[in-house]
């Protein structure tokens, strides 16, 4: 999986702390030097942190580049396939940013120099943008190096020699001045390399966020006085399904989503998908009780006519129905999140002989149906989303006759 810099052989001799940072991008520099301290600077191998960085840059360049509206269009793992800067909605100057972005990560240009950049490629393709100019390049700038950054990092670690070596990772605070306190609470956190806090909290976990993660060997733990990994975090929190301590849309790990979003099959790609598929996996373990729901699609004009409903309403998932399906194979938190939505939208609403409705559409290829009910409520109108699966279409002509 991994044919960088540590595949390499001879690349995991002992270097010293002064290489390692005059091989360092200027970038993360600053990263770098807080990293070789928190190794220990009195020869402590800092091979996974020597740089020139192939990784990130490989991570970088194979993101597509896409347009959007509102940073909100693309969500959590999607950024790693895909570069965005909210509100540039064209593929012209999308591709601008990352080029610019790429010669920062790949030459150790400063953010000034972006800033001109930046400048050039507003001015070129006559772009409005919002916010302030210094606050916007700075977090466009600071978000994907350190995304590139984390991401290239993990494809390090995650080499079998390297870990083999370090099973342990730790999470590292920035040392902010004005830290978030849960960041800060989890400095120094030694976890094995496949806990599942790496899944959602690999950082960075905010926008602003400078936390990192090292490997730490055995007898490096032993040091830091634990006998064994620490015990993992509860990232659950009550009342909403986004992880304590991770800002929307970095409930992700940008190098394993990077390396293992590869299979094909819906993806939450937008803020609405994800929190769809949030709330879905939330059900699953039991978190929301029965009569808890969250919207998966709404009702356009033409469908609130035929079910009588006002334009607009919601079409409901509840937590019971999640579990009822617990069984069934399309019903994973992805499909819920990506395949009604899809269906609404762009498929047909069809009623059989007992006068049941669904949603009938495609999906990469595959015919789908989600059946739906309506349910009155005194002068409310409520629409729930009952079952989701595939079908063909002769099941579609013998039982909608269409």
């Amino acid at each position: 999986m991994n044919s960088g810099p540590l595949a390499r052989a001879g690349y995991s001799e002992r270097v010293s702390t002064v290489q390692a940072i005059k091989n360092a991008s200027m970038g993360f520099e600053a990263a770098l030097k807080t990293s070789v301290k928190a190794m220990g600077a009195k020869g402590e191998t800092v091979s996974a942190v020597n740089l020139p960085f192939d990784e990130a840059i490989a991570f970088l360049r194979q993101k597509v580049s896409t347009p959007t509206e509102s940073w909100r269009d693309v969500w959590d793992g999607a950024h790693s396939k895909m570069f965005m800067v909210a509100g540039a909605n064209s593929k012209a100057i999308v591709d601008d940013f990352k080029d610019a972005i790429g010669k920062a990560l790949e030459q150790g240009t400063t953010l000034d120099e972006f800033r001109k950049d930046f400048d050039k490629i507003v001015k070129t393709h006559g772009w409005s943008y919002n916010g302030e100019r210094g606050w916007r390049t700075k977090t466009i700038f600071e978000t994907n190096l350190r995304t590139a950054y984390a991401a290239g990092r993990y494809a390090q670690m995650i080499a079998p020699d390297t870990l083999a070596t370090f099973p342990i990772w730790q999470y590292h605070h920035s040392g902010a001045v004005h830290p978030r306190l849960q960041h800060k609470a989890w400095d120094g956190l030694c976890l094995a390399s496949d806990d599942p806090f790496w899944k959602t909290a690999y950082p960075p976990n905010g926008f602003g966020c400078g936390c990192f993660v090292t490997p730490v060997s055995r007898s490096r733990l032993r040091r830091l006085g634990k006998a064994g990994p620490d015990s993992t975090p509860d990232l659950d929190q009550l009342g909403t399904d986004q992880p304590l301590g991770v800002d929307p849309s970095f409930a992700y790990n940008p190098g394993q989503a990077w390396l293992e979003k590869t299979a094909p099959g819906p993806k939450a790609v937008t803020a609405d998908q994800a929190n769809v598929a949030a709330f879905v996996s939330s059900a699953l373990r039991g978190k929301w009780p029965d009569g808890s729901w969250t919207p998966v699609a709404t009702a356009s004009k033409e469908v609130a006519v035929a079910l009588d409903v006002k334009v607009g309403t919601e079409v409901r998932l509840s937590a019971d129905t999640i579990r009822s399906h617990v069984k069934h194979a399309i019903a994973s938190p992805a499909a819920y999140g990506v395949i009604p939505r899809q269906l609404a939208s762009a498929g047909r609403l069809v009623q059989d002989a007992n006068g049941r409705w669904a949603f009938v559409g495609e999906y990469d290829g595959q015919l789908y149906q989600a059946a739906v009910k309506v349910v009155k409520k005194g002068e409310r109108q409520e629409i729930y989303l009952i079952s989701l699966r595939r079908t063909n279409a002769n099941e579609i002509k013998r039982r909608f006759g269409k």
